[in-house]
């Protein structure tokens, strides 16, 4: 029997751990500002700091890149991060499932990652998949079964990119030390 494959979900990776102690260096002034204690703090937009442009830069040329191999007509769109936060998960902390409206790509940038804490989880973004889902052999291998994959293997430098309508979330973190990232959203404007 012939296999075709079509309406793929694609998570990128790469890894930058240059850019992490430059990185946790600025931001740490924005977590310093939000310090509570909840389980999970979130910073204030960080896309204007000028130290940060180097990043900004990334996320939206990596986007472009993504988008344009996806096969859209990026010569009509420009993009621009429109949300850049940092974001501290203690422990039992975590995020709720989420996507993000009215934006093309979204993410993660990765700067601390204890044992145990947490890390992203991406959703199985086929709704009528749900509705009629069948009980499914839980293996570690990834199959068309499977109803969400988990990026516990993710270290300081760890950067994830994902169309932004698929769900995602920080799964929960069983660690006393915090996982510190960036989560971000890269949206789009007519040219």
């Amino acid at each position: 029997m012939d296999r075709f494959e079509y309406f793929s979900s694609c998570v990128y990776r790469d890894e930058q751990p240059d850019w992490v102690a430059h990185t946790q260096q600025v931001v740490q002034k924005y977590y310093n500002a939000v310090a509570s204690n909840n389980a999970v703090d979130q910073t204030a937009h960080m896309a204007n700091e000028p130290e940060l442009k180097f990043l900004v830069d990334y996320l939206v040329l990596a986007s472009d890149t993504i988008l344009r191999d996806q096969g859209y007509d990026m010569d009509k769109y420009e993009l621009y991060v429109s949300g850049l936060w940092g974001q501290d998960v203690k422990c039992n902390g975590s995020t709720n499932v989420h996507v993000h409206k009215n934006s093309q790509i979204c993410g993660w940038f990765f700067l601390e990652t204890p044992e145990g804490g947490a890390y992203p989880v991406y959703h199985e973004p086929r709704m009528n998949k749900q509705m009629i889902e069948l009980d499914f052999v839980h293996s570690s291998t990834l199959t068309n079964a499977s109803s969400s994959v988990h990026f516990d293997n993710v270290k300081p430098g760890t950067i994830l990119m994902a169309n932004s309508w698929i769900q995602h979330q920080l799964h929960q973190s069983n660690s006393q030390a915090q996982t510190k990232s960036v989560h971000f959203i890269v949206s789009h404007k007519d040219r």
